[in-house]
């Protein structure tokens, strides 16, 4: 890995991260130069965790590292933490690291660093020249209401929301006090394809083996889950980033009106998980045993409002610029919900 040259280099932070990540070697496939900034203690200890990231993806190839390198740094410290010279050529800024746990034991975590982060890009935006190119990755969970609704990008924040959500609602707000062209970019649900790692993949999904256990579970089955693939997240925000200009300040990355119910994801998974047929979604106003409750609702309340609330995010404003809308999730969910054994669910749902 070497560095990518002094002029148009692209800036990303969250790199070992889910979506970072794809998004780096989305970039180097297109022959961009990538500067990745990752917490670490040196240049080679960055250099070390962004290759092991990189390596887990199936379009990881070795000849893209020429295009891609590693800086150390920390989103939640003035400037990323990076020296004056980190800057040097940079003329584009993507925006990623993110704390995106639910656990409430994590809150003051993941308000720090989402909203810091925040705060820590405009820095570095003003320092960038004129015309660069920002984007803030933010989420599409901003919103919530009205359930059962088709939001799009100017609905108001409302409905339910955690400390994640929230978090991302106070950093969006500050990017957009900031006066700088920043451009915030709503993924809806992103799962793992196309990344070779367990642990990402039921990073999310764990709760499905989960709920092949209790089998009743209060959920609407008309509720629809708004799913996207990382791959195509990933490929979004590198066409929103490299565009000559854009129409919007705000895009989701969604499946919008092609996001499925409950209960088709439901009957695509037990099709080909016989075991996970016993799942019932029951709706939100159907009593469960008080063992069942027990098990479910402590560590899966975090996510159930969510899923509950129905609804699709519009993705009309990236599909008229990009021309393609995402994939179905019905042809990828059941692949990855066989990655996840229930040993591995149950270790997931105990995490501190």
């Amino acid at each position: 890995m070497r560095d990518p040259g002094r002029g148009n280099v692209t800036l990303v932070t969250g790199g070992t991260g889910l979506i970072g990540g794809e998004v780096i070697l989305a970039l180097a496939r297109s022959g961009e130069a990538v500067r990745a900034v990752v917490r670490a203690d040196s240049a080679e200890h960055a250099r070390c965790r962004l290759v092991t990231r990189l390596k887990k993806s199936e379009a990881y190839h070795g000849d893209l590292l020429r295009n891609i390198n590693a800086v150390a740094g920390d989103t939640t410290k003035s400037m990323f933490g990076l020296p004056p010279a980190a800057l040097a050529g940079v003329h584009r800024v993507i925006h990623g690291a993110a704390n995106t746990q639910f656990n409430p034991r994590q809150d003051t975590e993941v308000w720090d660093t989402n909203v810091s982060g925040a705060r820590h890009l405009v820095e570095v935006g003003g320092a960038l020249p004129p015309g660069s190119r920002i984007l803030f990755i933010s989420t599409a969970s901003v919103t919530t209401a009205p359930e059962r609704s088709y939001i799009d990008e100017e609905a108001p924040y409302a409905g339910h929301a955690n400390t994640y959500s929230r978090s991302k609602r106070e950093a969006e707000a500050i990017v957009r006090r900031s006066g700088l062209d920043i451009v915030i970019v709503r993924p809806s649900i992103v799962l793992s394809r196309g990344v070779r790692d367990r642990a990402m993949a039921r990073s999310i999904l764990w709760a499905v083996p989960i709920m092949g256990e209790l089998g009743d579970i209060p959920v609407d089955p008309d509720a629809v889950v708004d799913l996207v693939p990382v791959d195509y997240v990933a490929d979004a925000i590198v066409q929103l980033a490299m565009r000559a200009s854009l129409d919007h300040q705000v895009y989701h990355v969604s499946a919008g009106r092609d996001a499925r119910t409950f209960d088709e994801l439901r009957d695509a998974v037990a099709g080909r998980h016989s075991e996970l047929a016993c799942i019932r979604p029951i709706g939100q106003g159907r009593r469960i045993s008080h063992r069942a409750r027990a098990r479910l609702l402590r560590p899966l309340g975090a996510y159930l409002p969510f899923i509950n609330a129905g609804v699709r995010y519009a993705n009309d404003r990236f599909v008229s610029e990009a021309g393609r809308g995402a994939p179905s999730s019905l042809t990828y969910v059941p692949d990855l919900v066989g990655l996840i054994t229930l040993g591995e669910a149950l270790d997931e749902m105990y995490q501190p």
